[in-house]
């Protein structure tokens, strides 16, 4: 057994940097595809159910490889780190794109937001049209911001109930 201390803390390094990786390819093929300015989310959801996995994924795959230092407080260092870059590698993709390559992006999907609120056709209610309005409007590094807080919430989040489950239920038996 490894009894690493820095363990957690590269196991998260690489998970952050492969999820942000995927986050980035996820947001190019959703701007390359126009699903960006339709507001379509499927590749979203895909992305939060990878993270999760891969999460609890990390956290199993530390239980194997340091059983005597399994902890709470050890595994909640990869969900945090695994959140804190993948964030930051796309808050630097929005950035990018929204200030330098295609600087009227976030006007183009306030165009359609508001189209969607002239039609009354949209799945959403007015208050969510509404509500994503101001938000495409926020400036891209203030949404990236904010993005990294909640993809570090989540983060935590699936790395505790990772813990949890692995504790509780012994799941994959360390041999």
């Amino acid at each position: 057994m490894l009894q690493n201390k820095n363990l957690p803390i590269k196991i998260g390094t690489v998970l952050g940097t492969t999820l942000g990786i995927v986050v980035v390819c996820i947001g190019i093929i959703r701007y390359k595809t126009g699903m960006i300015v339709r507001n379509e989310q499927t590749l979203n959801y895909v992305y939060w159910t990878i993270f999760a996995f891969s999460v609890f994924f990390a956290v199993s795959r530390y239980r194997k490889l340091d059983p005597s230092s399994f902890s709470l407080r050890q595994t909640v260092k990869i969900g945090l780190l695994a959140g804190l870059l993948s964030g930051a590698l796309y808050t630097i993709y929005i950035i990018i794109l929204n200030n330098y390559i295609v600087p009227d992006l976030s006007s183009q999907v306030v165009e359609y937001y508001k189209q969607e609120l002239a039609s009354n056709s949209s799945e959403l209610s007015k208050e969510d049209i509404i509500d994503s309005i101001a938000v495409t409007e926020l400036n891209p590094a203030i949404r990236g911001f904010i993005y990294i807080f909640v993809c570090m919430v989540f983060g935590t989040l699936y790395s505790i109930l990772s813990t949890i489950v692995l504790k509780r239920f012994h799941i994959f038996h360390i041999k």
